[in-house]
C-alpha cells in the first residue's frame, strides 16, 4: 500500500491537471470568442457603399440604402473617383438620376453624362433633355423599337467640351455624329472599344487631337469615317485594313504625317479615300492606284508636291496658295468634292 501522504500527493497533482486543463480550454475558448468577436465587428462596423457616400450629391439627394446596387454598378464599371467626386459630369448624371426616381438604368445614365461633359445647357438645341422623359424622345436620340439607342446625332449646335468615353457604353449605336462642334481632347480608347456595331462615326470639323489608335479597328462595322478638320496627329494606322466594311475615309486637314499605307489596299469595298491637307510625303502606293476609287485626293499638285500621285482623282496643294484640282479637267474645285 502507498503511504497516505503519497495519495494526498497523487490526488493533488491530479486536481491541478484537470484545473490546468480547465484553464486552457477556457482561455482557448475566449481566444476564439474574440476572434468570431473581431469579425463579427468587422462586418457589422463596414460601412455600405451608400453609406460611404451619402453626400456625393451634396444632399440632392441624400444617398441611401435604395441607392445601394446602383452606386456598386457606378463603381465598378464607370469608377469610384469619377463617380464620387462632386462635380464631375458623371457624379452629376449619376445625381441627377437618383434625384428623378425614375429608376437606375445605365442607357439613361449615359445620355446623362454625355449633357454634363459637353455643357448641354448651353447647345442650341437641346429639346427634352435631362426632363422626364425617355430619353429616347430626346433631340438627336434614334431608338429602336426595344428602345435602345441607335443614333445620336448633335452635329453642329455647339457642343463644347470633351467627348466622354461612357459612350462606348451604348453598345447598340449604329450612328455617332458630334460634327461642326467645339469638342476637344481625344477619340477615347473606349469609345472606340465599345461600338462594335456602330456604323457612321463623324467627328469632323472639330478641335480633338491626338491619335488615330488602333483600338478602332473595334468598330468591325464601320463603313464611312470622317474625323477631318481636326488636329489628328501621328501616322495613318495600317491596322484599319482590319476594317473591311468601311467604304469611306475622310482624313482631310489634319496633321497626319509619314507616309501613305499600302494596306489600304486591302479593304475591300473602299471608294472614298481623301487625305488632302496634311503632313504626309512619298507615293501614292500602286496597290491603292490598283483599286480605282471612286475619289482619290491627296497633295499631290504643284511642281514639288508632297505626294506623287498618277492615279488620284483630285490634286491639292496647301499653304500658301491652297487649291484643288480636278485631273480630268484641269478644272479648280472646292470642297466637298
Amino acid at each position: 500500500r502507498q503511504p497516505k501522504s503519497s495519495k494526498q500527493a497523487a490526488k493533488s497533482n491530479s486536481g491541478t491537471m484537470k484545473r490546468t486543463r480547465s484553464f486552457s480550454g477556457l482561455v482557448l475558448l475566449l481566444f476564439l470568442s474574440e476572434i468570431v468577436g473581431l469579425c463579427s465587428g468587422g462586418r457589422k462596423s463596414k460601412k455600405s457603399v451608400a453609406e460611404s457616400h451619402k453626400n456625393m450629391c451634396q444632399s440632392r439627394p441624400v444617398i441611401k440604402r435604395q441607392h445601394e446596387k446602383s452606386l456598386q454598378w457606378l463603381f465598378k464599371n464607370i469608377g469610384e473617383i469619377n463617380v464620387g467626386t462632386s462635380g464631375t459630369p458623371q457624379n452629376e448624371a449619376a445625381c441627377w438620376m437618383f434625384r428623378d426616381n425614375k429608376g437606375f438604368r445605365p442607357q439613361r445614365f449615359v445620355m446623362a453624362v454625355v449633357y454634363y461633359a459637353t455643357k448641354g445647357a448651353q447647345w442650341e438645341i437641346n429639346t427634352d433633355w435631362m426632363t422626364h422623359k425617355h430619353e429616347c424622345s430626346w433631340y438627336g436620340v434614334q431608338c429602336d423599337v426595344f428602345k435602345k439607342v441607335v443614333g445620336l446625332d448633335l452635329g453642329y449646335i455647339s457642343v463644347d467640351g470633351l467627348v466622354p468615353r461612357e459612350i462606348g457604353m451604348l453598345t447598340n449605336l449604329r450612328d455617332l455624329d458630334l460634327h461642326g462642334n467645339d469638342l476637344q481632347g481625344v477619340i477615347p480608347h473606349k469609345l472606340m472599344a465599345g461600338l462594335t456595331k456602330l456604323n457612321y462615326l463623324r467627328l469632323h470639323m472639330n478641335g480633338m487631337f491626338g491619335a488615330i489608335h488602333k483600338e478602332i479597328t473595334h468598330m468591325k462595322d464601320l463603313k464611312e469615317l470622317y474625323i477631318f478638320g481636326n488636329y489628328i496627329a501621328g501616322t495613318i494606322p495600317k491596322q484599319l485594313s482590319q476594317m473591311k466594311k468601311l467604304e469611306v475615309i475622310d482624313l482631310y486637314a489634319n496633321q497626319l504625317e509619314g507616309t501613305i499605307p499600302k494596306e489600304l489596299a486591302k479593304i475591300p469595298n473602299l471608294r472614298y479615300l481623301d487625305l488632302h491637307d496634311n503632313n504626309l510625303v512619298g507615293t501614292m502606293p500602286r496597290e491603292i492606284c490598283q483599286k480605282k476609287l471612286e475619289m482619290l485626293v491627296a497633295d499631290c499638285y504643284g511642281r514639288d508636291p508632297e505626294v506623287k500621285c498618277d492615279c488620284c482623282n483630285i490634286c491639292c496643294q496647301g499653304l500658301p496658295t491652297m487649291i484643288c484640282v480636278d485631273q480630268q479637267t484641269g478644272q479648280q474645285v472646292d470642297y466637298p468634292f
